[in-house]
C-alpha cells in the first residue's frame, strides 16, 4: 500500500510497480486551498486510469462525513472510506455514547441511501449512480 496519493498518475505508477493498493489522503492538506480532496483524486483515477480501480484496493480518507459521501466513494470504486472527524466530535462532546450514536446515524444514512439507489448490497453500487458531471457541486460539498 502507498499512502498519501494526491494525483491519478501516482496511483497508476503504484499499479505499474506492483503495489496492492493506494490510500488517497492529503494529510490534512485541505488547509491549503489548492490541495485536491481525496474525492477529487478518486474521480481523476476513475476517469484517467480505470484499470487502477479494477486491479488495486483504493482506500480514501479526508472530508467524508455522511453516509451519502461513503456511498458515492464506494460507487466510484473505493474499497474503504476512512471516517474520523464525526467520531472525534461525537467522542469529545458526548463520550462513548456519542460515538455509538454517530455510528447509528451513519448506518441509517447508508441504509437510506442504498434504498434510494435501489440496492441491497454495497457491491451493487455502480459509478453511473454518481453524477460526476456535477463534479464542482460534489466537491463543494466535501
Amino acid at each position: 500500500m502507498l499512502k498519501g496519493i494526491q494525483h491519478a498518475d501516482d496511483a497508476k505508477k503504484a499499479l505499474d510497480i506492483g503495489l496492492q493498493g493506494v490510500y488517497l489522503s492529503n494529510h490534512g492538506g485541505r488547509q491549503m486551498r489548492s490541495a485536491p480532496s481525496s474525492f477529487e483524486t478518486l474521480l481523476d483515477i476513475r476517469e484517467q486510469y480505470p484499470e487502477v480501480m479494477q486491479k488495486m484496493q483504493v482506500f480514501v480518507d479526508g472530508g467524508f462525513s455522511t453516509g451519502s459521501d461513503i456511498l458515492k466513494a464506494v460507487a466510484l470504486g473505493a474499497t474503504a472510506v476512512g471516517i474520523g472527524r464525526p467520531f472525534l466530535y461525537a467522542a469529545a462532546a458526548y463520550g462513548p455514547q456519542g460515538v455509538e450514536r454517530a455510528i447509528d446515524i451513519l448506518t441509517e444514512e447508508i441504509e437510506m441511501g442504498m434504498r434510494l439507489c435501489g440496492v441491497t448490497e454495497l457491491s451493487q453500487l455502480r459509478p453511473e449512480m454518481v453524477r460526476t458531471g456535477l463534479r464542482d457541486l460534489i466537491l463543494a460539498r466535501l
